[in-house]
């Protein structure tokens, strides 16, 4: 039985290279239950990396991921035993399916066809459940999107880079879903807006490398992190 210290997704001083190129340099997080967490830094920062060793798309050189204290040796394919589910920074949906359709091919089983459309009801996108996804406008489809990985019904959210392409208007929408999915979240975001008014934690990574990890008031004074966002001292 694992501790309340232990519970959640635990990475343990993770370290990724690609040739020459040290992507992530001695990552540690710890993700609890229930919490929204988020990931920031400047472009080639090593945040998709760290997406990528969760999901098992990267194998780190160094490190380990546990999750409520047991090893976790992620496989791409097996995310849903786990109770993960991940949204990707476009859109990947199957063209020849119906939204509806793409919904129910949830993270953890093919959904009934009431569950995917309760998932985007709640996405605010089920007057589309008989188009398909390319005929819609992208905003719409990036709610298709949340919706597959909320039909899943996960423990865990990895939320990376949702609000790309949306305006204002659509940004607050997701603000709220996020609030309100009783789950816990790892959001990687450049909106800075949103990872501050969502996010119970930050992490900045810079070259690979951690540079502070804190609440959003925190992180928000924090020079370190101005210095590796405007390159210059705060």
């Amino acid at each position: 039985m694992s501790t309340r210290d232990e519970q959640g997704l635990y990475i343990h001083h993770t370290t990724v290279r690609f040739g020459g190129l040290l992507a992530l340099d001695d990552v540690s997080l710890r993700v609890p239950p229930g919490r929204v967490v988020g990931i920031i830094g400047p472009n080639g920062a090593g945040k998709t990396t760290l997406f990528n060793v969760i999901c098992g798309f990267v194998v780190p050189q160094a490190g380990a991921i546990t999750l409520d204290g047991r090893p976790l040796r992620p496989r791409p394919d097996h995310l849903y035993r786990h109770g993960i589910a991940r949204t990707l920074q476009g859109v990947g949906q199957f063209g020849g399916m119906t939204v509806l359709e793409n919904v129910q091919v949830g993270q953890r089983r093919r959904a009934r066809p009431e569950e995917a459309y309760a998932a985007l009801e709640r996405c605010g996108v089920a007057e589309h459940a008989g188009e398909y996804p390319g005929s819609l406008p992208y905003a719409k489809r990036k709610r298709v999107e949340l919706a597959r990985a909320l039909v899943a019904r996960p423990r865990i959210l990895l939320l990376d880079e949702p609000a790309g392409g949306l305006d204002a208007a659509e940004i607050g929408w997701l603000a709220e879903l996020i609030r309100s999915a009783r789950t816990t979240v790892l959001l990687v975001e450049h909106h800075m807006d949103l990872v501050m008014s969502v996010c119970d934690e930050i992490l900045v990574l810079d070259f690979g490398k951690p540079i502070a990890l804190g609440t959003p008031g925190e992180i928000r004074s924090d020079p370190k992190v101005a210095e590796a966002y405007l390159g210059a001292p705060a």
